[in-house]
């Protein structure tokens, strides 16, 4: 499939082929930027998300992250300031995953809207960051008592087996 025949697709079909084909095939960096001039040219270039992510084979390259999973999202939703340089919750659960054990504790010097900390409390660790910007600070302890809360809230199962029990 030609560069032009690619930028013929809208961006959430071509999305998926353009990774089909990075896999088949040797990267072509001039065929990249063809394609994604072809779509700026129909005024199809989203400025949301990458829509030409080449994929991989090798283990050491994730391909799949979703780049669009951040904090970022709620920020947005709740009207809040946005992070300028937003973590994507797929790269820091597999690093946390790879790099810890539960129970153990997690510390972002460098936290931001506490992505790193709630995403450890996620998975079973301790979850402690610092930051300097207050506004970030402050957003950051709603969002990580919100998911402590989660996390020690009872589900039915909880009191199912209590009943079970008595």
């Amino acid at each position: 499939m030609t560069a032009d025949e690619m930028s013929r697709f809208t961006p959430d079909v071509l999305s998926r082929i353009f990774k089909d084909y990075s896999l088949k095939n040797i990267y072509d960096y001039e065929m990249h930027v063809k394609i994604g001039e072809g779509l700026d040219a129909k005024g199809s270039l989203p400025s949301t998300f990458m829509t030409l992510a080449p994929a991989s084979h090798h283990l050491d390259v994730w391909h799949d992250v979703n780049r669009m999973l951040t904090l970022n999202g709620s920020q947005s939703r709740r009207k809040q300031n946005l992070h300028i340089c937003c973590l994507q919750f797929d790269i820091v659960d597999r690093i946390i995953n790879r790099y810890s054990n539960p129970g153990e504790v997690v510390f972002d010097p460098f936290s931001g809207l506490g992505t790193v900390p709630l995403r450890a409390i996620k998975h079973g660790r301790f979850g402690k960051g610092v930051e300097l910007n207050t506004e970030y600070f402050i957003d950051s302890v709603k969002y990580l008592k919100n998911m402590e809360r989660d996390i020690l809230a009872p589900s039915l199962f909880d009191f199912a087996k209590q009943e079970a029990v008595a």
